[in-house]
């Protein structure tokens, strides 16, 4: 794993003037990569990479890589680096390293583009041909590894962080209105925008050819070409998942440094664990909890027990809110950009700790977003029966009165309320609706009244979020409407959220995240099969619990779902309570001319008076101060 920036200019690379910026860059990425940094230029390009040290140790494995006429920088894992080398071997490529990163300069110059379907892995790279005088990024099908890039006149800038890129830049761009309308939206900044303006993401799955002429970005990876056949037999699909599920794990053990697991109480990442055990590995399992934290967000009973089944050498993580507090710094610095799903908090505890025994751990992310796991995918199947109901009593009674109940996740009661009211708030409306408002952190009313708008409104109209949708899910090519609903979710909140916390938080700790539940091959063969063998009233993610039913014991599958959450609402007006309000500061959010001090102000009192848990919102508001500190102190006030 790594970390890589850089910059091409076709009128010619100013050497003295870019190096002092890419060794800031190098220095910014150190800890994606702590085990080398170099960096390489010619007259139009300039190459800089940090590297995590996983396959081949030596010195003659590190980056950025120059051979068979090209230069690479690289991020990521190529899991059939073995099969790609023999096939490269046999067509009389020869190479120098034991590692993966000489099968992307070797597999190019073969094949061209026709290596990217070739490849099995999480992976970003940027690929420098001086003698076509051209700049190729790539981002792997799902996004997993991350790729930004600002493309100016005759001149591209890109990194794996934003913080790199614009070490690059000669001054920092301003502030993108639409994401941060979007941030507030989603709690993370959807691709391909970013916070800067004019930098984009590439989209998972794409690739951009930079040239003289300028910048061509396109899909390499669409999952509707060649797609099989839905299954029809739930017992061939079941046979066909455990098959490949086996074999991604199997080809995730690959390293030549020690390697664990994260376990958690659920389904997961126990599957991810117990097909290690299967594969006679020695398996470390690293789970962690909260003090005095409410039975909600408690999983380290349930994942010792899975331990003990398993046998695997397990270590729990305990984390106090002074923890949390004192690790807060370094967790929004590693995430680089405003992004408010507060389980970045405790995926950093576990990261930092995990990294103390092994510089690789498996996860199990993806699995919900793939097969069906999250509760939205079974309000989606309750809507149906809400539907049947008379509008008069859903809109006249139901849904008035659940808007009345108070809400808070510690008590079991009021969670249930909390769910109940989120339920009905959306459960009325059509497909693309109910999923946009599941998605959705705040209505465009709230952001009205949230955003100070000098000038119009036209400068902060977000990007309508039900036509984002709406396009995804049309995207899916499927008449299945949980598959439509998966499809879409796996496009935008999977590389907007999951794989951002999981990517920055791990890779701030210097540790490498591999997750087996999102190789493109588990996740075509669940896209194969229909809706109902992957959710049922009461049942989500139904194909795992039956594939997998002899690995676990009964009672690990009949657990209910939990999220991998800190109890946020408790701590922002408790031991996190300067922090809130200091971030909800009238005054400071005066001088700052972006928001209006009244919406955080109410969001504080209800929290406060146990009226509404509006925990999410003020940390999507203490996220973007944080950020704002870090990397933008003119607008810090």
């Amino acid at each position: 794993m790594c970390g890589f920036a850089g910059q091409t200019a076709f009128g010619g690379i100013d050497r003295v003037a870019l190096a002092p910026r890419i060794a800031r860059a190098l220095e910014r990425l150190r800890p994606r990569g702590p085990d080398s940094q170099q960096s390489w230029f010619d007259s139009r390009c300039a190459l800089a990479n940090t590297r995590l040290a996983i396959q081949d140790l030596s010195s003659a494995a590190s980056l950025p890589m120059e051979a068979q006429g090209l230069v690479v920088a690289y991020n990521g894992e190529i899991y059939n680096f073995h099969e790609l080398r023999a096939e490269l071997t046999a067509a009389g490529h020869s190479f120098v390293t034991g590692g993966d990163s000489e099968i992307l300069l070797a597999g190019w110059r073969q094949w061209g583009e026709g290596l990217l379907p070739r490849l099995a892995g999480m992976f970003a790279f940027a690929l420098w041909d001086a003698a076509k005088s051209e700049l190729i990024l790539v981002r792997d099908r799902l996004g997993k590894k991350p790729l930004l890039y600002k493309a100016e006149a005759g001149r591209c800038t890109f990194a794996s962080e934003l913080a790199a890129l614009e070490t690059l830049l000669e001054s920092a761009p301003p502030l993108d209105r639409q994401a941060l309308r979007m941030l507030f939206t989603l709690r993370y900044v959807p691709e391909p925008l970013s916070i800067a303006e004019g930098v984009c993401k590439l989209p998972g799955g794409h690739l951009a050819r930079v040239t003289a002429a300028g910048v061509e970005v396109r899909r390499w990876y669409d999952p509707l070409v060649g797609r099989p056949p839905l299954y029809t037999d739930p017992a061939q699909a079941e046979k066909d998942l455990v098959q490949i599920f086996d074999e991604a794990v199997r080809c995730r053990l690959i390293a030549d440094v020690p390697l664990g697991v994260f376990l958690s109480g659920g389904i997961d990442s126990a599957l991810v664990a117990a097909s290690m055990v299967r594969a006679g590995e020695r398996v470390r399992s690293f789970t962690v909890g909260f003090t005095d934290a409410a039975d909600y967000y408690e999983e380290r009973p349930a994942a010792e027990r899975v331990a003990r089944h398993l046998g695997t050498e397990h270590m729990a993580i305990e984390v106090s809110p002074s923890d949390a507090r004192a690790a807060l710094d370094e967790v929004f610095l590693g995430l680089d950009e405003p992004f408010a799903d507060s389980s970045a908090v405790p995926t950093f505890l576990l990261a930092r700790e995990t990294r103390r025994h092994v510089t690789v751990a498996l996860s199990g992310d993806g699995a919900d977003e793939v097969f069906g796991g999250y509760r939205k995918y079974q309000g989606e199947l309750m809507a149906a029966r809400y539907h049947a109901l008379p509008a008069l009593l859903r809109r006249g009674l139901i849904e008035p009165l659940a808007a009345l109940l108070p809400e808070r996740k510690s008590s079991p009661l009021l969670e249930r309320a909390r769910r109940l009211r989120r339920f009905t708030q959306h459960a009325g409306k059509d497909a693309v609706g109910r999923q946009a408002g599941w998605m959705r952190l705040m209505d465009e009313g709230e952001l009205a009244r949230l955003f100070v708008q000098p000038g119009g409104t036209a400068d902060l109209k977000s990007p309508d979020l039900e036509t984002m949708v709406a396009e995804l899910r049309y995207e899916a090519g499927d008449s299945d409407a949980l598959n439509a609903m998966l499809h879409a979710d796996t496009r935008l909140g999977l590389p907007g959220d999951m794989l951002v916390k999981s990517d920055r938080m791990s890779m701030a700790n210097s540790l490498e995240v591999r997750c087996p539940f999102l190789d493109h091959r588990v996740v075509e063969c669940a896209a194969a099969m229909p809706g109902g063998f992957k959710l049922a009233p009461g049942e989500g993610k139904r194909v795992l619990r039956r594939a997998f039913a002899d690995r676990l014991p009964k009672e690990v599958f009949g657990l209910p779902k939990k999220g991998f959450e800190i109890p946020i609402a408790e701590w922002l007006t408790g031991p996190l309570d300067e922090l809130t309000r200091r971030s909800i500061d009238a005054e400071r959010l005066r001088r700052q001319g972006i928001f209006r001090p009244e919406q955080p102000r109410r969001w504080y009192a209800d929290l406060k008076a146990g009226r509404r848990d509006s925990s999410e919102k003020l940390w999507t508001l203490i996220a973007f101060q944080a950020w704002c500190e870090n990397f933008r102190p003119d607008l810090a006030a």
